[in-house]
């Protein structure tokens, strides 16, 4: 194998700027674009792609936790990063000592942050969440505009942003999701009342991009959508994206197995008459699910082969029945396009009874990203 691994990803970086310029189509050059990188850039690569979507645009990048946001900075990356997720109050210090932009949802967090951005002789910037339906962290929707003027007599702190999050913006014509973007409407408006200063207000994610142009405020933060993955169902089949990612392995042995054999742990599957296998060095360990036993197929000269038998910490065995002379180092492929045939993650995430994202950031660290492409704006 090239990589040197037991497989590869290969990561696309024109795929990736392409896939922001389709967000860019829709949400107007008038709007921030923050990228969502968090859980590695959901598997891909935080930092190639962090730097790809910034040469694209982007205005800021989105993470998950402050180890997130340091990994770009020890990277070399100096731009905004926002970090979405509030953190313990011990991690609060390498939000200021990192110049991270950090999600708050509380006053406590903001005085703390204002503490220790005045020991540091710096002003920290910050973004507050409003809960306006999601029910997990930000100010209560009625409580925010008061909550956020008191905030903004904090010295050493700066509101730069206000967001929100939707649960269920993939339902067009929600009316959840309709009533959402109203109450958070009401809420920008109560704090700009009060007088409170703040940069920009977000709101839509990648699904909102799609479906609910209201919801773009400001900014919006594309996550799964900029990684070639449709985020609204009915209308996937027509999706102008650009897959990102690409998985494959290699045939590691094949074998002829006579009619009865039984293949893998508690012998899930029996041949129904002779057959020919090929192993390939892929498991779960790798994020390749158990669940897809017997239940998921690969793509070997442009064929699908099914998966016999259950999937292994390190290994799968698929029938090559169909396909004579098949041998040892032949590329197969697990998530990707060969000749007419497409895996996509979105058929591994149905297949294993789970969603897309699931699948993506679950590819573990044994499989090697290489990368391809520039990642220069289109």
């Amino acid at each position: 194998m090239k990589s040197g691994g037991p497989s590869r990803a290969i990561i696309d970086l024109d795929a990736y700027v392409h896939n922001l310029g389709v967000v860019r189509s829709f949400a107007g050059p008038n709007h921030r674009i923050i990228a969502v990188i968090k859980a590695d850039a959901y598997g891909h690569g935080a930092v190639p792609l962090g730097r790809a979507a910034l040469r694209a645009g982007a205005a800021m990048l989105g993470v998950a936790t402050a180890q997130e946001g340091i990994v770009l900075r020890q990277a070399g990356i100096d731009a905004p990063v926002l970090v979405m997720v509030n953190p313990h109050a011990d991690e609060l210090t390498l939000i200021v000592e990192h110049r991270l932009t950090l999600m708050i949802s509380d006053i406590a967090t903001a005085q703390r942050l204002g503490e220790l951005a005045r020991e540091a002789g710096r002003v920290t910037t910050v973004h507050c969440k409003v809960d306006t339906g999601m029910g997990r962290q930000g100010f209560a929707s009625d409580e925010a505009a008061d909550a956020l003027q008191a905030i903004s007599r904090i010295t050493h702190v700066d509101i730069e942003g206000i967001a929100t999050h939707f649960p269920s913006s993939d339902v067009p014509e929600d009316p959840f999701t309709l009533n959402q973007i109203k109450t958070f409407r009401q809420v920008v408006r109560r704090i700009e009342k009060l007088g409170v200063p703040f940069e920009f207000a977000h709101a839509a994610n990648s699904a909102a991009v799609i479906n609910y142009p209201d919801s773009f405020f400001d900014a919006v933060r594309p996550g799964i959508i900029s990684y070639g993955v449709w985020p609204v169902p009915d209308t996937a089949e027509r999706s102008p994206l650009r897959r990102v990612l690409r998985w494959e392995t290699n045939v590691v042995q094949v074998r002829d197995l006579p009619d009865g054999a039984s293949i893998g742990y508690n012998r899930s599957f029996t041949a129904n008459g002779p057959i020919r296998t090929a192993v390939l060095p892929v498991g779960y360990a790798d994020g390749y699910r158990r669940h897809l036993s017997n239940n998921a197929d690969v793509l070997i000269r442009g064929r699908r082969c099914p998966v016999r038998g259950s999937v292994c910490m390190d290994q799968i065995v698929v029938d090559v029945s169909a396909l004579p002379g098949v041998q040892c180092g032949e590329t197969a492929t697990l998530i990707g396009s060969d000749g007419d045939e497409t895996i996509t993650a979105g058929e591994l995430a149905r297949r294993a009874g789970t969603i897309p994202y699931d699948i993506l950031t679950g590819i573990g660290k044994r499989v090697v990203r290489e990368y391809v492409g520039c990642g220069e704006e289109e």
